[in-house]
């Protein structure tokens, strides 16, 4: 008996072993894929979300119906490179520092804050495949990041010779920007979008190593807001619907405030009313021709999941790193802390999320990271600052944040909650709107005494602890006002000869 037991245990614990690897095995082969789809500019301009009554998505508003869609998500950067820095890492702008435009490899020598912490780091870590086309990061190498990366083109194509069709920059000492609008060039096929499409459904097709974490990253309709002729067809030039806009809509907001959002190098109002109107039913009819063929892009790689053997068990999630004014507040760009620009369309959908329902809650981008972490059954990242969207659709018996935060700039942030819109600068000055009463933010409400309360109580939800700014910010300011704000913080140094050498 002694010498049968001694035998049978080594056997037991063998066979107990190949069950308790089998279990785990088990447990990693029904971790759901992830499919990223991140838009690049796109506003509120999306049939599901009713920005704009001519948009036409008809695959992203599918999308919607058949998970959740935030109808109040908001980026936490407006523009790209703090956005991606912010929903990538999982952190926000004042705990990492980049608040601007990051260059060189600052974030990538930055161990302590984003090295082998980004989202597609974290899934590799834990057994995922990682795979991703054209643009997902922004100043973060995609080459290091995925272990298979294909890079589409960036922003192009342009047309030779860097001509442009209908704006030309002013000569002003700021940096630079790419904003134009036209029919180029020919073909979808010559567009860095399709080429990421056509990447995506050819991996969908093949075998893949499961679970795997892809991302496909669309470039439109970032400016230039080029497209070939037949995506301009689908809106006629004399059926175009102009945005609400009024001349006077930077009346009541903080001088501050003007100056942090001037921006000399791109178009403004007084441009885009020439000759009664015409750019800016040129402009407005080129934005959502490139959110039409970014759109189709979309389709295509939704269509080739759904036709792929990793339907039923992948996660998507579809963004926008931030939004983009169309006139609104006397400008055609992001870099701002008004809804235009800060408001993005955000939806999950697949294993673990409902069908068909959407939400008011303010949420934001940098929740992206800790709702794949759950949705994929992975373990949570300490270091995340955002919330899992699960709270949204399910009563996990904690209540939600009552505002969500985007900074432009150190100083400068704003708050919106599912009723108001509250902007603080550097200097103290303050915004307020009612985006209920008054969706397009002409009334600032923060001189009244009927406001204090509300002002107060978002006072509170802004952040008390700051972080001065990441090595890797950028040394090019976008207007008099940063060049000023950068130097006082010790990111640029004055004089003239270094002035003319970072512009």
């Amino acid at each position: 008996m002694i010498s049968g037991e001694t035998t049978m245990k080594p056997l037991a614990s063998f066979l107990l072993l190949i069950l308790v690897n089998a279990s785990l095995a088990a447990k990693e082969d029904s971790r759901p894929n992830v499919l990223i789809l991140s838009i690049d500019d796109l506003n509120d301009w999306v049939g599901c979300l009713g920005g704009h009554p001519q948009a036409k998505t008809p695959n992203i508003d599918r999308l919607a119906k058949r998970g959740v869609l935030f109808k109040n998500a908001h980026c936490q950067g407006p523009i790209c490179g703090p956005s991606r820095a912010s929903l990538f890492s999982g952190r926000y702008p004042h705990t990492t520092g980049v608040y601007q435009q990051p260059a060189g490899d600052g974030m990538y020598l930055d161990k302590r804050l984003f090295r082998r912490s980004m989202m597609p780091e974290y899934f590799a870590a834990n057994g995922y495949s990682t795979l991703a086309a054209g643009k997902l990061l922004h100043g973060y190498p995609h080459e290091r990041t995925f272990e298979e990366y294909k890079s589409t083109g960036g922003f192009g194509p342009k047309p030779p010779n860097e001509k442009r069709f209908h704006y030309h920059l002013p000569d002003v000492p700021y940096s630079g920007t790419q904003t134009d609008w036209g029919v180029f060039p020919e073909k979808d096929e010559e567009m860095p979008d399709h080429i990421a499409a056509t990447w995506a459904e050819e991996k969908l097709a093949g075998p893949l190593e499961e679970p795997f974490f892809m991302g496909v990253g669309f470039y439109r309709p970032h400016v230039p807001f080029y497209v070939p002729q037949k995506w301009f067809d689908m809106f006629p030039l004399e059926e175009i619907e102009l945005p609400e806009v009024r001349e006077n809509d930077l009346e009541g907001v903080p001088e501050t405030g003007v100056k942090v959002h001037e921006l000399p190098k791109y178009p403004d109002l007084e441009f885009l009313r020439k000759e009664e109107d015409r750019q800016f039913r040129l402009c407005v009819q080129a934005y959502l021709a490139c959110i039409a063929f970014v759109d189709a892009q979309v389709g295509r790689v939704l269509d080739a999941l759904d036709d792929s053997d990793y339907a039923d068990n992948t996660v998507i999630v579809l963004f926008s790193d931030h939004g983009y004014h169309i006139g609104e507040k006397d400008r055609v760009s992001k870099h701002s802390l008004w809804e235009e620009s800060t408001r993005v369309p955000l939806i999950f959908a697949g294993p673990g999320v409902p069908e068909g329902k959407s939400t008011d809650l303010p949420v934001g981008l940098i929740d992206i990271y800790p709702t794949l972490l759950e949705l994929a059954g992975l373990p949570p990242k300490g270091s995340n600052e955002g919330w899992t969207l699960r709270g949204t659709w399910e009563d996990l018996g904690w209540e939600w944040r009552r505002s969500i935060l985007t900074t432009y700039g150190l100083g400068n942030g704003s708050l919106r909650s599912a009723t108001h819109r509250y902007i603080r600068y550097e200097d103290g000055t303050e915004e307020l709107y009612n985006m209920v009463e008054d969706p397009n933010a002409w009334n600032n409400l923060a001189g009244l005494p009927e406001s204090e309360r509300l002002l107060a109580e978002f006072r509170r939800d802004l952040p008390q602890f700051v972080s001065s700014y990441h090595p890797a910010t950028s040394k090019k300011p976008i207007n008099a006002w940063f060049e000023e704000h950068l130097k006082q913080h010790g990111v640029i140094e004055g004089g003239e000869k270094e002035k003319e050498k970072n512009l």
